[in-house]
C-alpha cells in the first residue's frame, strides 16, 4: 500500500507545473550533483595547495592556481546564459561539463605549475556554466510561487561541498596523490550527465530564443571583465595600486566596458538583452548581491586570518569558523525558499538581509586580542544568514521578473555579479587591511599564529576598518532596496511565466 502511495504521489502532476512530481525530482537530483560537483572542486583544492606546491614547485604561480579558475569562470557566465536562452540548457549542461571535466583530468596529469595554471583555466571555461545553467533550468520546471522551496535543495550542494571540501582533500593529500583530488571530478562529473541526459526534456518549456548570439559582445564583456579583474588581483599584490599596470587594467576595464554598452545599445539581439538590463528587479537584484558578496566573501577570507593571526588558533581550527557561517547560509536560505512559497512574498525577506549581514560585519568590527569563540560564531552565523536570505530572494525575484525566454540572462547576471563580488571583496578587503599594519608586519617572516602580543593587537585593529566599510555598503544595499525592490505577484505557473509579462527579449530593432 506504502508503495503504491508513493508512485501515485510521484505520477502526480500539480496544476502550474510542465512535468510530474517524479520528473520534478529526478530532474533535481541531476541538478544538485552538477551543483555539487562545481562547488566541490574550489573547496577541496585549498587543502591541497601546499601538496602541490612541494610537487611541482612555482610557489610564485600560487595564487594564479585560484585567478586562473576565476577568470575564466566569470567571464564565461554571461555567455553560458544567453547561449542556454538560445539552445536550450540541457544541450550547454553537454558543453560545459565536459569542458571542466577535462580541463580536471588535465589538471590531475600536469607535470608543472605553468601546465596547472593553464588547466586550471581550462576548468574555470567549463565551471562558468555549471552553476547559472543549473540555477536557470529551475525556472523551467517549477513555477515562480514554488520556486524557493526547490531553490532550496540545490543549496544543500553547496552546503555539502562547504563541509566535506576541506575534510576530503586531506584525506586525499594524507593517504593518496594530490592529483586525485581534480580525478575525483571524473565519476562525479559523469553521474551528473547521466542524471542530465535520463531526466531533462530535450525540448525546453516554451521552446528556445531562436536568437543569433553576440559573439562580438561576448568578447568585449570577457576581455573587460578580464581586465578588470587582473586590476583586482593584481592591486596590493603583485603591483601597487598606483602602478601602471593597474592603473592601465583599471581604464582598459573602463574602456571595453563603454565600447560593449555602446555595443549592446545598436544590435538587434545583444549578449545581454536590454529588456533584461533595464528590468529594474534584474538590475536591482545583480547590484545588491555584488554589494553583499563583498561583504560575505571579505569575511569568509579574512575571518581564518583573524583567527589564527590574532587568536593564535590552528589552521585547521580557523577553517572551523567558517561552519557557522555556511551552516546558517543554508537554513536561512531554505526557510526563506519555504516562506516565500507559502507566501508569494519576497521583500520583506529581501530587506532583513542587509540588515543581519550588517550586524555580522559590526560584530566583527569590535573583535580583538580577547575574542571568544562564541563572539566568532555568532558574527559568522548573522553573516551567513544575511547572506542566504538575499541570495534567495534576489534570484527568485529576478527569475519572476521576465520571461522565460530571458531567464537564462537574469540569472546569469546575478551569477556575474556574484563572481565580480566575490573578486572585489577580497581585493578591497585586503587592501584595507594592508594600509591598516605597520610596516614590521609586512615583511614579518614568521608563522601568522605564532606573532608577538603587539603584533595581533596590530593585526586586529587593521581589520577594524574593513568590516566596518563592509557594514557601510550593508546600508547602501538596504537603502537600494528599500527604494528600488518592489513586490510583485510570483506567479503559480509556468505558462503564466513564460507569457505574464512584456519584455523584448531582444531588445530595440
Amino acid at each position: 500500500m506504502m508503495a503504491a502511495s508513493v508512485r501515485a504521489k510521484l505520477a502526480e502532476r500539480r496544476d502550474g507545473y510542465p512535468h510530474t512530481v517524479g520528473r520534478t525530482l529526478a530532474i533535481y537530483l541531476g541538478l544538485m550533483v552538477t551543483v555539487l560537483l562545481a562547488a566541490l572542486d574550489q573547496t577541496i583544492v585549498a587543502t591541497a595547495l601546499p601538496s602541490i606546491v612541494s610537487s611541482l614547485g612555482g610557489l610564485s604561480s600560487y595564487a594564479w592556481m585560484f585567478s586562473a579558475f576565476l577568470i575564466c569562470q566569470t567571464v564565461t557566465v554571461p555567455l553560458y546564459g544567453r547561449l542556454g536562452d538560445a539552445f536550450g540548457r540541457r544541450r550547454l549542461f553537454f558543453i560545459s561539463i565536459p569542458i571542466f571535466l577535462v580541463g580536471s583530468m588535465l589538471c590531475g596529469l600536469a607535470q608543472s605549475m605553468p601546465e596547472l595554471v593553464v588547466f586550471r583555466g581550462l576548468q574555470g571555461l567549463g565551471a562558468g556554466g555549471v552553476i547559472p545553467l543549473a540555477m536557470a533550468t529551475t525556472a523551467e520546471i517549477v513555477p515562480p510561487r514554488d520556486r524557493g522551496r526547490y531553490a532550496a535543495m540545490i543549496s544543500t550542494g553547496f552546503a555539502a561541498a562547504s563541509i566535506l571540501g576541506p575534510t576530503v582533500g586531506g584525506v586525499i593529500v594524507d593517504h593518496a596523490s594530490w592529483r586525485w583530488i581534480f580525478y575525483v571530478n571524473l565519476p562525479i562529473g559523469a553521474l551528473a550527465l547521466g542524471l542530465i541526459m535520463r531526466t531533462m526534456p530535450k525540448q525546453p518549456v516554451g521552446g528556445t530564443l531562436r536568437a543569433r548570439v553576440d559573439y562580438s559582445g561576448a568578447a568585449l564583456l570577457a576581455t573587460g571583465t578580464t581586465a578588470l579583474l587582473l586590476a583586482m588581483l593584481w592591486g596590493g599584490q603583485q603591483f601597487a595600486w598606483d602602478s601602471v599596470e593597474v592603473i592601465s587594467a583599471f581604464l582598459g576595464a573602463g574602456l571595453l566596458g563603454l565600447l560593449f554598452v555602446r555595443h549592446t545599445m545598436r544590435i538587434p539581439s545583444p549578449l545581454v538583452p536590454l529588456g533584461v538590463l533595464q528590468n529594474p528587479m534584474v538590475s536591482t537584484g545583480s547590484v545588491a548581491t555584488g554589494l553583499s558578496v563583498i561583504c560575505q566573501f571579505g569575511a569568509t577570507t579574512f575571518v581564518p586570518l583573524f583567527a589564527q593571526g590574532v587568536l593564535g588558533k590552528s589552521a585547521t581550527s580557523s577553517g572551523l569558523v567558517l561552519i557557522p557561517q555556511t551552516l546558517s547560509s543554508v537554513v536561512a536560505t531554505v526557510g526563506v525558499g519555504q516562506w516565500i512559497s507559502r507566501t508569494g512574498r519576497y521583500r520583506g525577506n529581501a530587506l532583513l538581509g542587509p540588515i543581519f549581514l550588517g550586524a555580522g560585519m559590526f560584530e566583527l568590527a569590535l573583535l580583538g586580542t580577547r575574542a571568544t569563540d562564541l563572539q566568532i560564531v555568532v558574527s559568522m552565523i548573522l553573516v551567513g544568514i544575511g547572506g542566504g536570505v538575499m541570495m534567495q530572494s534576489f534570484m527568485l525575484a529576478a527569475q519572476s521578473a521576465v520571461p522565460l525566454a530571458t531567464v537564462g540572462s537574469a540569472t546569469a547576471l546575478i551569477q556575474f555579479s556574484r563572481a565580480i563580488g566575490t573578486t572585489v571583496g577580497v581585493s578591497l578587503f585586503g587592501a584595507i587591511i594592508n594600509l591598516g599594519l605597520p610596516p614590521a608586519l609586512h615583511t614579518n617572516a614568521l608563522v601568522v599564529r605564532k606573532l608577538s602580543p603587539s603584533s595581533r593587537s596590530a593585526l586586529a585593529n587593521a581589520m577594524h576598518p574593513a568590516f566596518m566599510v563592509g557594514l557601510g555598503l550593508c546600508a547602501v544595499v538596504l537603502l537600494l532596496l528599500w527604494t528600488r525592490l518592489t513586490e510583485q505577484p510570483l506567479r503559480t505557473s509556468l505558462r503564466e511565466a513564460a507569457a505574464g509579462i512584456n519584455v523584448d527579449p531582444t531588445g530595440p530593432d
